[in-house]
């Protein structure tokens, strides 16, 4: 049997990602005791895997509770991809892989869509002085339909965390994933790190900048790592409302070529 490729691809469609670098870490003292969000946004990508071209568009919906220390965050998006019809493009995001399912000579283009992948994240601000360090453990439900090629079928999970310190109106942060993926029957995959440096600049009370460089391994040895750089701008419309913007560019062969971001956040 001809083992297909899978690789992971970091164009974060789903929105509870631990470095979301448009957002800094708040400080756990500033935080209320409990709050609510909901949560939407809408993503696109584009990119070539392995000389294959593939555009998706993702609709999020989703929640964010937090008491004290402790946070949930669970989201689900609706996705639309054009794609080569051995291509499956999940959610993305930390959990995300885009698997090319079914190698063949022949390639046929086809659009495809529906529910993907629900996203879990449940995490903790961990108490070290100055230091803003967040640690959180993830998990990729598979409710997207492996039929249709939306998702692989298989439950991921992993751990992230980020680190990140005030000095002025500059806050530099690093973060870190690892996730174990699940190996549906016939493919090869192998686990994925990744990670990110960058810096958000308070541009007010309400608004700040995220410059950001994010490095990924691939989760199959015959795709290149994956490499980028991003940036992002967040802004508070009013005491509940939040809007963030965000774009990345592929630095790597394999890595998507564009990322361009919508999010909203209300909160109670």
């Amino acid at each position: 049997m001809r083992i297909a490729k899978l690789t992971l691809i970091s164009f974060c469609l789903s929105v509870p990602a631990t470095a979301q670098e448009a957002e800094a870490t708040p400080n756990a003292d500033e935080v209320s005791e409990a709050d609510v969000t909901l949560l939407a946004g809408a993503d696109y990508a584009s990119g070539n895997v392995n000389g294959q071209g593939y555009e998706t568009v993702s609709l999020n919906t989703g929640i964010s509770a937090r008491s004290g220390r402790f946070s949930f965050t669970a989201s689900v998006p609706y996705v639309v991809t054009t794609a080569p019809e051995e291509l499956i493009v999940s959610n993305g995001g930390v959990l995300g892989t885009p698997l090319l399912a079914q190698p063949s000579t022949q390639s046929r283009e086809v659009t495809r869509e529906g529910i993907g992948d629900l996203i879990l994240q449940g995490g903790y601000q961990l108490p070290l002085g100055s230091l803003n360090a967040f640690i959180a453990g993830n998990v990729k439900i598979p409710t997207a339909s492996r039929e249709k090629a939306l998702g692989t079928g298989e439950l991921d999970y992993g751990i992230s965390s980020q680190v990140s310190r005030q000095f002025g109106r500059t806050v530099p942060f690093a973060s870190a994933s690892y996730t174990v993926i699940g190996e549906p029957k016939g493919f090869d995959v192998q686990n994925s790190l990744a990670g990110s440096v960058g810096s958000h600049f308070l541009l007010s009370d309400a608004s700040s900048m995220t410059v950001s460089y994010s490095y990924e391994e691939s989760a199959t040895a015959n795709v290149e790592d994956h490499q980028s750089i991003g940036v992002g701008l967040d802004t508070g419309l009013s005491t509940r409302i939040r809007l963030g913007l965000d774009a990345r560019a592929g630095l790597s062969n394999d890595a998507p070529d564009a990322r361009l971001g919508l999010r909203v956040g209300i909160g109670f």
